[in-house]
Formats: C-alpha cells, sequence, structure tokens
C-alpha cells in the first residue's frame, strides 16, 4: 500500500513538473501587417518559417467570414503543411463550441485572416476558441495573423470598438470615442500594442496615439510595433524577431525622460526612440538589442545659416494660415510691405493678398521668373524688403529665379538674413528644407520606388518638410516614408511633417536656431542622432524597384506643441571668429571691394555690422568684384565661406 503511495505521488510530482514547464513555455509568433499573399513572393519566406515551427505541421485558418475561399490552406500546403483547414467561426456560439475546441487543440500552427479585428475580439473573448488559441501558443505551437489578425495577437488591443480611428484624430484627441484599446483577450506580448498596414496609411501618428492613450489610462508605457503591408515578422520561443517582406517593422518606444502630455486636445510626446527594421533585419523583443546592417549615418550640416525668422504651414487652405500671415504682417516694422512669391498661380496667390490686404498688411505679388529677375526695381525691391510669403511656387521656375537671375539672388540673400521673415504656404513649405520630395502627391511614389528628391532653397540646412502629412488628397505612404527616407539619403539631422493648421516657426536665439510649433495640431520632428541606417532592397511592383523605406536603428521622434522648443541649428557670431586673412580690398572702401585671390569655386558673403547683425549676403559664384552702394559709413565684418558653410576668412572693414 505504502508503495502504491509512492508510485502515486511520484506521478503527481511528475504531472506537476510537465505542467509548470508548459506554464513557462512561449510558442511562435508570425505577425503579418497585411497585403496580399502570393506564390513565389515576399510571403513565402515568413510563411514558410511558421509552417516549419508547427510541430505536426497541421494549420487551423480561423475567420469570420462564412465561407472563406481556399487559397489560404492551398498555400499553405504548397510550403509544406501536411494539412490545413479553414474554420469560419462566424458567430460567440460557435467560437464557444467543444467542438470547435476540440479541433483546434489538435492543431500546431493558428492563423487569423484579415477582417474586423473588433468581431474577432467580441465573438471571441472568454470563449472556448480564446482558450484553444492560448493553449495551443502555451504548449510551444505558433500563432499567426495578418491585418485585423495581427491587431489580436498583442496584449493590448486596437479593438476597433467604435470603428477605426485615422491617424489625424489620434493625434488631435488621443481621448476620442475610437481609442479604444484593451488587454483583456489574449495572452500572447505583454506590453505590446500591434498596429497594420502602417505605411501606406500612415499610422505612425495612430500608434504615437496608442502609446499616449494607453499610459494615460494605465500610467504604463508599452511599446508600438506597426508592420507595412506585404511584411512579416517572426518572432520565436526566445522572442528573437527577424523582418521579411517589402517594407519594415517600426518600433516605437517611449525613451528616458519621455512625458506625454495633452494642450488642449492634442498630444505632445518630448521623447520616443524609434527604430525601422527591415528585411532581414532583427531585434529581440527583451532587450529591443537592433541586428541590422548598413552604416552608421552621422548628419550633416553644409552651406550657410539662415538667421531670418521662418513660418511653415502644414495646408495650402487660407482659413488654416490666418494666424501665421498674421505673425507675418505684425512682425519687425508692421509698415513693410509683403512680397508675395509665386511662380505663376496668380489666383491663388490672389487669395492670400487679398486676406493679407483685409488685415490691413500692405502686399505685392511677385511672379518669379526671368523676366522679373532681371528687373532692377524688383531686384531693389528683394534687396530692401523685410517680409515674404511664399505661395503657388513650383520647384523648376523657383529654383531657375534663385539660381539664375540678379532678382533671385537678392530674394535669397534676404529671406537668409537676420531680421528678415519668410513664410511658406502648405505645399510651398518644402522649399525651406536642404532636401525637397518633389513628388510627394504622386501615388504609389514610394510604393514604386519612384521618389524625386531635388535641392531645396536650404532655409533649413539639416532638414526635410513635409507638409499635408495626412491630407486624402495626396499619397500617405509618400508623406509617411518620404521624410525619413529623405533624411538617411541626404544625411539630414531633421525631418519635420506639418499637418492642418500647424505651424513651424523656426528663429535665432543666441547662437542657435530653433523650433516651436504654432497651431492646434502637433509638429512631429524626426531628429537623426547618428544611428545604423539603409533602405530595403525589396520590391513591391513588378518594376523590381525597391520599395522607398529606410531603415534606421534609432531616431528621436517628437510630438510638439507651442510649449516644447528643440535648438535645430547654430551659427558663430562674429566676435568667435578668427580675423587672420585679409583678402579683401581696398580697406577702407566707398562702394566696391574686391577679392585679393583666386578661387575656382562658389563662395558666400556675409557682411556683418559691430553689432554682429548681418546685413548682406550674397552667393559670389567666382564673382570678384562686391557693389555696396548701399552701406553707410562705419565698420564692417566680411565674412567669406564656401558652399558647406566653413568659413575661409573674416575680415574687419572700413566703410568711408
Amino acid at each position: 500500500m505504502r508503495q502504491h503511495k509512492k508510485h502515486l505521488l511520484a506521478l503527481i510530482l511528475l504531472c506537476f513538473f510537465f505542467t509548470m514547464q508548459a506554464q513557462n513555455m512561449q510558442g511562435n509568433l508570425l505577425v503579418v501587417g497585411g497585403g496580399s499573399e502570393n506564390y513565389n513572393s515576399w510571403s513565402d519566406t515568413p510563411y514558410a518559417w511558421a509552417v516549419n515551427k508547427a510541430q505536426n505541421k497541421r494549420i487551423a485558418i480561423i475567420g469570420t467570414d462564412a465561407s472563406p475561399t481556399t487559397w489560404l490552406p492551398n498555400y499553405f500546403v504548397s510550403l509544406g503543411a501536411v494539412f490545413a483547414k479553414n474554420f469560419p467561426i462566424t458567430n460567440n456560439s460557435t467560437a464557444n463550441a467543444q467542438a470547435t475546441y476540440d479541433s483546434l487543440v489538435t492543431y500546431d500552427m493558428i492563423f487569423f485572416r484579415g477582417g474586423n479585428q473588433y468581431n474577432y475580439y467580441n465573438r471571441y473573448k472568454n470563449t472556448l476558441t480564446q482558450q484553444a488559441v492560448q493553449e495551443v501558443f502555451d504548449r510551444g505551437g505558433l500563432i499567426g495573423g495578418t491585418s485585423a489578425g495581427l491587431h489580436i495577437l498583442s496584449k493590448v488591443v486596437y479593438t476597433a470598438q467604435n470603428g477605426t480611428v485615422y491617424p489625424d484624430e489620434a493625434l488631435a484627441n488621443p481621448h476620442n470615442q475610437y481609442m479604444t484599446l484593451a488587454d483583456d483577450f489574449l495572452d500572447l506580448l505583454p506590453g505590446i500594442v500591434f498596429d497594420s498596414h502602417f505605411a501606406e496609411r500612415a499610422r505612425f501618428g495612430r500608434l504615437m496615439g496608442f502609446l499616449a492613450k494607453w499610459f494615460f489610462d494605465h500610467n504604463e508605457d508599452i511599446t508600438g510595433i506597426g508592420i507595412d503591408d506585404k511584411t512579416a515578422i517572426c518572432i520565436d520561443t526566445e522572442m528573437n524577431a527577424i523582418v521579411y517582406g517589402t517594407g519594415a517593422a517600426n518600433i516605437y518606444k517611449a525613451g528616458e525622460g519621455n512625458q506625454y502630455s495633452l494642450s488642449g486636445t492634442k498630444l505632445a510626446a518630448s521623447n520616443l526612440h524609434v527604430s525601422q527594421m527591415v528585411h532581414g533585419s532583427g531585434f529581440n523583443l527583451n532587450t529591443f538589442e537592433m541586428q541590422s546592417s548598413g552604416e552608421v549615418l552621422n548628419p550633416v550640416s553644409n552651406g550657410p545659416v539662415s538667421e531670418s525668422i521662418i513660418w511653415l504651414s502644414g495646408s495650402d487652405l487660407p482659413a488654416k494660415n490666418q494666424n501665421m500671415l498674421t505673425l507675418l504682417g505684425l512682425s519687425g516694422n508692421m509698415a513693410d510691405k509683403i512680397i508675395i512669391v509665386t511662380t505663376g498661380n496668380t489666383a491663388f496667390a490672389g487669395q492670400y493678398a487679398s486676406i493679407l490686404t483685409q488685415l490691413g498688411f500692405e502686399n505685392e505679388i511677385l511672379v518669379a521668373n526671368q523676366t522679373t529677375g532681371a528687373d532692377p526695381e524688383w531686384v531693389n525691391k528683394l534687396n530692401n524688403s523685410s517680409k515674404f510669403l511664399f505661395a503657388g511656387c513650383s520647384y523648376d521656375p523657383l529654383i531657375d529665379f534663385v539660381e539664375n537671375s540678379a532678382g533671385g539672388q537678392a530674394l535669397k540673400s534676404s529671406i537668409m538674413a537676420l531680421e528678415k521673415y519668410a513664410a511658406f504656404i502648405g505645399d510651398n513649405s518644402r522649399f525651406a528644407g536642404k532636401s525637397f520630395l518633389n513628388n510627394y502627391t504622386q501615388s504609389y511614389a514610394g510604393y514604386d520606388g519612384l521618389f524625386d528628391f531635388k535641392p531645396g532653397l536650404g532655409l533649413l540646412r539639416n532638414s526635410l518638410v513635409m507638409p499635408k502629412t495626412f491630407d486624402s488628397s495626396v499619397d500617405n505612404e509618400s508623406t509617411a516614408t518620404g521624410v525619413v527616407y529623405g533624411m538617411v539619403r541626404d544625411s539630414l539631422k531633421f525631418g519635420i511633417w506639418l499637418h492642418d493648421n500647424c505651424v513651424a516657426w523656426i528663429y535665432p536665439e543666441e547662437n542657435k536656431i530653433k523650433l516651436r510649433a504654432l497651431g492646434n495640431f502637433p509638429l512631429i520632428l524626426a531628429e537623426n542622432i547618428g544611428t545604423k541606417a539603409g533602405f530595403t532592397d525589396q520590391s513591391a511592383v513588378n518594376s523590381g524597384n525597391p520599395r522607398a523605406i529606410a531603415a534606421f536603428d534609432k531616431f528621436i521622434f517628437r510630438l510638439m506643441d507651442e510649449t516644447l522648443s528643440v535648438d535645430i541649428d547654430f551659427f558663430t557670431s562674429v566676435n568667435e571668429i578668427n580675423f587672420s586673412q585679409n583678402l579683401f580690398y581696398p580697406n577702407p572702401f566707398l562702394d566696391r571691394v574686391f577679392l585679393a585671390n583666386e578661387f575656382y569655386q562658389t563662395l558666400a558673403l556675409h557682411i556683418y555690422d559691430g553689432y554682429g547683425r548681418k546685413l548682406y549676403d550674397e552667393i559670389l559664384y567666382e564673382k570678384k568684384v562686391i557693389s555696396l552702394p548701399e552701406l553707410k559709413a562705419g565698420i564692417y565684418y566680411f565674412r567669406l565661406t564656401d558652399v558647406k558653410g566653413k568659413t575661409i576668412s573674416v575680415q574687419k572693414m572700413i566703410r568711408q
């Protein structure tokens, strides 16, 4: 009898041991951002990985449609599954049926189709189907899902109970009625919330809203992972994740000291760490250490620094720009005329001329072309004006005007100088950056790998600006991905997303160039702090062009309101420069000076008064004679720089 008791005790202990082991086991996950699978395509590698992780290679495919096609079961079989079956679980009764449970637990892989995640959450919660899925995972099986099926795989679920929420809605008010999050469904990935179709629907704004909403409601920081369509991450039992497909897995985490706050209802965040991992890259979901290829990208700030005050708006609509127009008119001398620069869209420029007139600000429209660029009267106006509004300019004619006419040179010098003011309307905000994404409105430009980047005016010498970020009138994948793609492509330090009546306000303070945000929508700022970066080499289209998706280990993202300022550049005061070379003569001079040396390169001349205020800028283009009839008698400092902004010489000069 005692012997039987000993055997029974041993059996109980053995059962307890295996039960504890099962509780500590974790399965594998296949998390897919959406998009159609196909034979011999992007989906083969991640889906085959999942089949190989299913020990018995039996695959259950769950969906809420009553009559799903057999395509997906057949596809899994082609990748090595011994058996694959659709489970159309359309209601709560079927989800809670014993027969459903008994069948599902015999599979080692369960995969959720796309559709509507609230149907999954609402119909399967607290049912035997939920229990079966959890048990398969807990014993080391594989759970997968695509699109809506992805959303239910993280511990924190965006349920979409009241319908979908759009990115701009999430940022304008993270507590709006559509921001429905829950953590009472599957327990597969704690501390994570997923989002799908990430790039193509510009959902980076929505994911940041999810993180803030959860923090506001639960005082807990969670990690957001947004996955592009035709892209998957394969997560093994050790929480190692590998990315496969045409896009990226986008990881959003609160950085040290990050603060979420609300200004009215709009969201602000001070320090979010963002990673974009592309095909073949990996990371660990416990440590978030990245394993990626590519070179370290250190941002470069080349060229002269603009010391003017600049406003950049996110919308073309006059109703969204009234406050910016008022700020422009009230700045400096209110009596100064505002020059409205356009390249031919006089109807659009005329709308803004009428508004400025109604506000009481004198204005005049300049149609920028070679005719006006050669007009001495316009050249004189542009040299002596202090306020400029860019509205309805197209790239080629404006750049031709700036680079190839005397009026354009005068305009560029003026908008770079201290105590000058320049405002850019919506689409034209792109001109302020060093790099300019020319075709962001073109459908599928990013998806097809057809981005067209050009040099901007360089008022922000290390940045790229994207207006109308979430507008339905533009291609949202291009607005979402184009900023960071351009930052990596051109080694830029900052990327700026604008939307609605959000206005970027850039101004000099001491020796720094500062950025603030105005308006009722947050400005989104990306900062490259020096990180490993590169691009995907995978194509989403038959052309074979790689999709325009950048990869980087860590950028800093901020959601900015008027309370947060960021230093985006710096400049050197005259007093800090070494006065070593004498390149200008005669000294003293009357109305002209000459360069003593031959320089076979483009140079920039900056003239400061004795207080360090910049009075004059000119791009010399190997010019050796500089006419300065407007300078009054006094002491000046002539600073000569190369095209990268490196100082060649600073010389004290006396005007007789």
